[in-house]
């Protein structure tokens, strides 16, 4: 598409969605609070913690730290771990750090990043939990995500190249942690600002098309994962609700998609990996939970 002609067509969506914001001011406000609410009961707490600590242990390299003694490279692993431990787009994030730190080559972080989108686990045992009422369920909706990315990660696996690490000593603490938490709250801000951005357009959508109701869980999960896993308690069929559920969870939604494209933004990490990451991971975890729902 010519960039003049995209240009126009954003230009153009904004200024509909800013005046269709200002004609329904009311909703738009109530709408913002239900989601912040939402967003701070449910996603902060655990993403915060996470953020912060793993942000430490990059910082006062751990990595180096193993490699120096161990003689093996733990980047890759780390990643892998991290991410899977503090949920999404953590794995963006922390793929970019280590290739600025040089302790992951291009190659290897473009491989790892179709790999290392994963839910936090909170979120799954606990909010997904609360709409499914299910613990095998969530389990083995967890289970498929986590051996989904993990068969792509082994498939996909650069060598990466021989890194010299030189061991540094530990930044002043106090220092290091006030710096992990202003890189906490910045990846929060924007996962909160980009989540709610997304949310407000299923708002408006919902509030001029007539939708059935597995057309609304759709379009809210398409939008934002967070509201559409919320919304699925207006079905009652728990298969279905399972699948859409995975569905939701790793592709993403939009606005994880555009959290990513932020976080890597000017590096050498292609988008196009991570969408093609989306989209081999949910059609593999879909046929590993069917193959787990029926044992």
């Amino acid at each position: 598409m010519n960039k003049t002609l995209k240009r126009i067509l954003i230009i153009s969506l904004l200024i509909i969605l800013l005046l269709l914001y200002l004609l329904n001011a009311s909703l738009i406000i109530k709408s913002i609070i239900e989601y912040t609410k939402l967003f701070f009961t449910k996603l902060f707490p655990a993403n915060f913690i996470f953020f912060t600590i793993s942000t430490l242990l990059i910082d006062y390299g751990l990595i180096e730290l193993i490699a120096t003694y161990t003689n093996f490279n733990t980047a890759e692993f780390y990643v892998f771990f991290m991410s899977i431990i503090s949920g999404f787009p953590s794995g963006s994030k922390y793929t970019k750090e280590l290739l600025e730190k040089k302790l992951l080559s291009k190659e290897s972080a473009n491989s790892l990043i179709m790999a290392s989108h994963f839910p936090n686990p909170l979120f799954v045992l606990g909010t997904v939990f609360l709409v499914l009422h299910n613990k095998e369920i969530c389990i083995k909706i967890y289970l498929a995500i986590l051996l989904s990315n993990l068969i792509i990660f082994i498939l996909t696996k650069k060598k990466n190249k021989k890194i010299t690490f030189t061991y540094k000593e530990p930044v002043n603490f106090a220092s290091a942690l006030s710096s992990a938490i202003n890189k906490t709250l910045k990846v929060i801000v924007l996962i909160y600002g980009s989540s709610i951005f997304f949310y407000l357009v299923a708002v408006i959508i919902s509030k001029y098309f007539i939708l059935s109701t597995y057309s609304y869980i759709l379009l809210n999960g398409l939008f934002d994962l967070t509201k559409g896993v919320a919304v699925l308690s207006l079905s009652n069929n728990l298969l279905k609700k399972a699948l859409l559920a995975i569905f939701f969870i790793s592709f993403g939604g939009i606005s994880i998609h555009m959290q990513v494209k932020s976080i890597i933004a000017g590096s050498k990490i292609k988008y196009k990996n991570f969408l093609k990451g989306r989209i081999i991971a949910t059609v593999l975890a879909l046929i590993i939970f069917l193959i787990l729902y029926n044992i």
